[in-house]
């Protein structure tokens, strides 16, 4: 069993609330910290707090393994050396089966010995032991956790650093040996796990939104629930995520009033970033209609007086997880549709989409790639600055280039059979 917990739940607000326990001391406090004041306040996704919050537990578990403690280390103490930056990155690669042995065996080990020990110095001994060679998680994995790690162990950086200028220390020494021990740590991503733009982009097919449209609709003998309103419910939000790509809190937050059915606009109000009004198409519009026609109407009255559109049938405002949820069932039942299908994904989707339409434009149309950043950036409410719209753009140019290239390949290999016959 792992020595930490990452625990969900949903406060009474409908917030969804993300924490890292310590299974003998319970919430964690530097860690909770920097998630909340990093993540929660940037309006990341329940699922990827969870996911950091994990990594970070596997790096305290790493040090509790040594009899060392993580976060006083970080906060206060001598903070990481470079010789653990190793044996850190080590730890993270292994499936967690595998995490929970290594730290038995170390502890065993330090314990008989009395003191610290570390990790690379026990390897011999274990692999002795097992027998068996240890099993590790995926690059693609490895490299999220160690950069997670790494922006905590930065952030811890960054916070003491702030400390000891504001009470006049001597700062370099700390700063020079911390952003070494960051460098180290950042080169042992693997070399072949994807990068950000790889892996954090990538939407559906066309079939899968097929499949989602199909099982989804209200009238659909496949639709997974069984509720004439919450089918008319759910139906709404999916097709407001497909029509504007919008974040999955960003729908959460709808009220029945941000949407125009006669022009057949979506106001949303409320962005981590940047308000603005969108575009939906007639389908969408016609579902909003049929939505607030034959059910929003019938809600309770101090529930259409706070006016949010996404309610249980007794008015109560939906979590975040909900909106997962929707999805998760849809999955549950169609194989058409990936694992990885969320409103998140969806957003993906969009961009793919919009990428699309914008090469299928005449060349007098088509916009430059600069302009082309800019509109994706204000349909998907992203800052001017941000890098979001370069990330997508330059995506899909990778994407057309790799087509060209196969496509290359396949001539040539036709035009040498050719040649030889």
């Amino acid at each position: 069993m792992l020595l930490f917990q990452v625990k969900e739940f949903t406060s009474r607000s409908g917030d969804e609330i993300v924490l890292l326990l310590d299974r003998q001391d319970g919430p964690t406090f530097w860690p909770n910290v920097f998630v909340t004041s990093q993540y929660v306040v940037a309006g990341r996704a329940a699922d990827t707090r969870k996911k950091v919050l994990r990594s970070i537990g596997m790096a305290r578990m790493w040090a509790a393994s040594l009899s060392r403690n993580l976060d006083d280390e970080l906060s206060f103490g001598p903070f990481l050396s470079t010789q653990d930056v190793p044996s850190l990155a080590d730890f993270l690669g292994l499936n967690a089966a595998t995490q929970e042995s290594r730290f038995t065996e170390n502890r065993a080990v330090a314990e008989s010995s009395g003191t610290a020990r570390r990790l690379e110095d026990l390897r011999p001994d274990r692999r002795r032991l097992l027998g068996t060679r240890e099993k590790a998680a995926h690059p693609d994995e490895v490299g999220n956790r160690i950069r997670w790690v790494a922006e905590y162990v930065d952030w811890h950086l960054c916070r003491r650093l702030g400390d000891m200028q504001h009470s006049g220390q001597d700062a370099y020494a700390l700063r020079e040996h911390g952003l070494e021990v960051l460098s180290l740590l950042r080169q042992r991503i693997p070399s072949n796990s994807a990068r950000h733009d790889e892996i954090a982009l990538e939407g559906i097919s066309e079939e899968a939104e097929a499949a989602l449209e199909a099982t989804l609709h209200p009238a659909s003998d496949q639709n997974p629930f069984r509720s004439a309103f919450v089918r008319a419910r759910n139906y709404l939000a999916w097709r407001l995520y497909k029509d504007t790509g919008s974040r999955r809190s960003e729908v959460r937050n709808a009220h029945a009033d941000d949407i125009a059915y006669a022009t057949r606009r979506f106001w949303i109000r409320e962005s981590k970033t940047t308000p603005r009004e969108t575009v939906i198409g007639e389908i969408t519009a016609e579902a909003f209609d049929d939505f607030m026609t034959e059910h929003w109407g019938n809600l309770p009255r101090e529930a259409r007086r706070r006016g949010y559109l996404f309610t249980d049938k007794n008015g109560t405002r939906l979590s975040a997880r909900a909106f997962n949820r929707i999805f998760e069932a849809a999955r549950a039942i169609v194989p058409a549709i990936p694992d990885c299908t969320s409103p998140h994904t969806i957003r993906r989707t969009w961009n793919d989409r919009f990428s699309e339409t914008i090469d299928s434009l005449p060349a007098d149309k088509k916009p430059p790639e600069e302009r082309e950043i800019q509109m994706r950036n204000r349909l998907q409410g992203w800052s001017p600055n941000s890098k979001m719209g370069a990330l997508y753009a330059r995506r899909h140019t990778r994407r057309k280039a790799d087509e060209i290239a196969e496509r290359l390949v396949e001539n040539f290999d036709i035009k040498i059979g050719r040649d030889d016959g």
